[in-house]
């Protein structure tokens, strides 16, 4: 049976703000090309998986943009009540799926990844399916570019599959974002591999997973997939995330599995994580400034300045991030951007600056 993608939309953007917002978060924004990220990430995938088989699960407030961006039909656009985390999207995807195609393959996709070589995305794709129809949880490495502190990583041991450079790994494990001096160890071994989020299994697979590890929440699950079709549809999604943790795909099932697989990607990834993003992305100046939209500067050195309306002038000063995005200002040191939730944080919590969020 031919793969589906289930495409998460979920997630808040909070590191673009201000150019994201609670209304509009960064994966339905135009941030690379003319396309946003889950508009790019749909076209990406649409060799292995075409519109037909692509689900879309996105909170509930999201459902007019989606529905404006990518025109999925009624039974493709899957709505949370709430945002509860990747587990239970994943969760409910796999049992909508079970009701309307059992056996079949998910391609579990973030909407907000950015992915150049499409070409090796989807052999890296082909090859992780062919896994999967043997009863395997497999997940996407990629090869650290740096000793990067924000992601997790994945421990992957012996080959199992593939050739050449695209190969798949067993896990050995699952490490957690780990310190400096941590991250260098894992990129001079050659055994670890940054974890990107992209899952690829069948759907009785991953049930069996929850049915293991979340039996309460795969319960509930068993009572939706029976209401898939039903008036009851939308009352036992209900009551799925009135049950269901927030909790992610990997604390729930991955790092408890013994059933993985890693396969080392050979594209380009980046989960665009912050405004650090467009300086890996755009080639800075001589200066090492990266710059989107109108700007003036001078003695200005390694800034990331965007700007989406007026003119932004900026004088002697470096190592910053300065956005302009209609009615919000952000000047940060690049080093403090992971600090950024706490600031809006405080954001929300005072009357006359909440309103921007």
């Amino acid at each position: 049976m031919k793969p589906y993608a289930v495409i998460l939309c979920g997630g808040r953007g909070e590191r673009f703000w201000p150019k994201s917002r609670r209304r509009q978060p960064k994966q339905f924004m135009r941030l690379f090309g003319d396309k946003s990220l889950t508009q790019q990430t749909s076209e990406r995938v649409k060799p292995l998986c075409p519109s037909e088989r692509q689900l879309f699960v996105t909170p509930a407030e999201f459902a007019a943009t989606v529905r404006r961006q990518l025109r999925p039909k009624p039974e493709n656009l899957l709505l949370e009540p709430e945002g509860r985390n990747t587990a239970p999207a994943i969760g409910v995807a796999a049992a909508y799926l079970a009701a309307t195609h059992p056996g079949v393959t998910m391609v579990v996709l973030p909407a907000d990844h950015l992915i150049k070589q499409r070409l090796r995305f989807l052999s890296s794709v082909r090859l992780a399916a062919r896994l999967a129809q043997e009863g395997m949880l497999v997940c996407f490495g990629i090869p650290p570019a740096r000793p990067d502190t924000g992601y997790g990583y994945i421990h992957v041991g012996r080959k199992v599959g593939g050739r050449g450079r695209l190969t798949a790994h067993k896990v050995v494990g699952f490490r957690e974002k780990p310190d400096p001096d941590t991250a260098r160890s894992y990129v001079r071994s050659g055994n670890y591999l940054w974890n990107s989020g992209m899952f690829v299994w069948r759907v009785d697979v991953i049930l069996e997973a929850f049915e293991r590890f979340m039996p309460e929440f795969r319960a509930a699950l068993g009572e939706f997939t029976s209401a898939v079709g039903t008036r009851r549809q939308n009352s036992a999604l209900k009551k799925v995330y009135e049950q269901a943790p927030s909790i992610s795909i990997d604390y729930a099932v991955m790092e408890k599995a013994h059933n993985i697989i890693a396969v080392r990607a050979t594209f380009d990834w980046d989960d665009v994580g912050s405004w650090l993003a467009l300086a890996r992305q755009k080639r800075p100046d001589k200066s090492g400034n990266v710059v989107n939209g109108l700007c003036v500067s001078r003695d200005v050195q390694n800034c990331i300045v965007d700007s989406d309306t007026g003119v932004v002038a900026v004088l002697g000063v470096e190592d910053l991030v300065v956005v302009r995005s209609k009615d919000a200002v952000l000047v940060a040191r690049r080093d403090k951007l992971g600090e950024i939730k706490e600031l809006l944080k405080q954001m929300a919590k005072n009357p006359d600056a909440r309103g921007f969020l």
